[in-house]
């Protein structure tokens, strides 16, 4: 059973690496996130079959006491710049929802993808005003954020592609992306009218990809932001990169960043 020496490293450890996060949530949220955590861990042997924020946590502490790297703490450090970065445009009860689905969400979500749609969520948050996480369309399906500009709508939906570059075919890759864009977006907008599905947008984010396809793919990749639904059958902003890229920080790219890395990164 969870005791309280356990709450007290586990809450000091998120003080040391993630301190942004009680500025969303109360020490008494996070104790009930290590408690569900606890007994999740406890019906799985011990762990948890999901690369969640769980498992990362685990990791973190493994880590911090460990000290042969610091891979996990720079996501964490990543992770903590963002929840910074959210506090400028001072709308914390629905990132608040967010980041509480982020810790909760034991059975099928992703570390890194959740961390890529904090990220997304952020760099859209500089440009429109948040207005609900997990917005639930005419249609029933849910997107993952309602975003408002200038009185106008528009619904993103974060898309993560976890690519096998073993798979990577320079003349089909165009076909497969776009093919990949255009069923997520048909998923979302199923049974809706054309000036509903007009304003959803995808906002894919790319993992595993090599610097030399980005560089290969530069053309497509930019064009993607250029779509309109009446022409392609989906809407796109354009391609993100999540990772570490050329062994410099943990981050959320763009591809101008990554093709013209010295340009940004000196």
């Amino acid at each position: 059973m969870i005791n309280d020496t356990i709450i007290k490293n586990g809450i000091g450890l998120m003080k040391m690496y993630l301190p942004n996060l009680f500025e969303y949530i109360s020490e008494k949220e996070f104790e009930q996130f290590l408690r569900k955590s606890y007994n999740h861990s406890e019906e799985h042997g011990g762990g948890t079959p999901n690369n969640n924020f769980l498992v990362t946590f685990f990791k973190l502490i493994e880590e911090h006491y460990i000290n042969t790297s610091s891979d996990i703490r720079n996501e964490f450090g990543y992770f903590n710049f963002l929840l910074d970065k959210f506090l400028e445009f001072g709308n914390n009860k629905n990132f608040k929802s967010l980041i509480l689905a982020a810790l909760n969400n034991f059975k099928s979500s992703n570390f890194k993808h959740v961390l890529g749609e904090i990220a997304a969520c952020v760099d859209l948050s500089s440009k429109a005003n948040f207005l609900k996480y997990e917005k639930v369309l005419d249609n029933g399906k849910s997107i993952d954020f309602h975003f408002e500009k200038q009185k106008h709508n528009f619904y993103v939906d974060v898309v993560s592609f976890d690519f096998d570059i073993k798979k990577y075919e320079k003349e089909n890759f165009k076909k497969f992306l776009d093919g990949r864009l255009l069923q997520k977006f048909e998923s979302k907008s199923t049974n809706l009218n054309n000036k509903i599905k007009e304003h959803i947008v995808i906002y894919p984010i790319l993992y595993g990809f090599t610097v030399k396809i980005i560089k290969e793919q530069e053309e497509y990749l930019k064009s993607i932001h250029l779509t309109r639904y009446l022409k392609n059958g989906f809407q796109s902003f354009e391609p993100k990169c999540f990772g570490n890229i050329q062994g410099t920080f943990f981050n959320l790219f763009s591809i101008d960043q990554i093709v013209n890395f010295e340009k940004y990164y000196k």
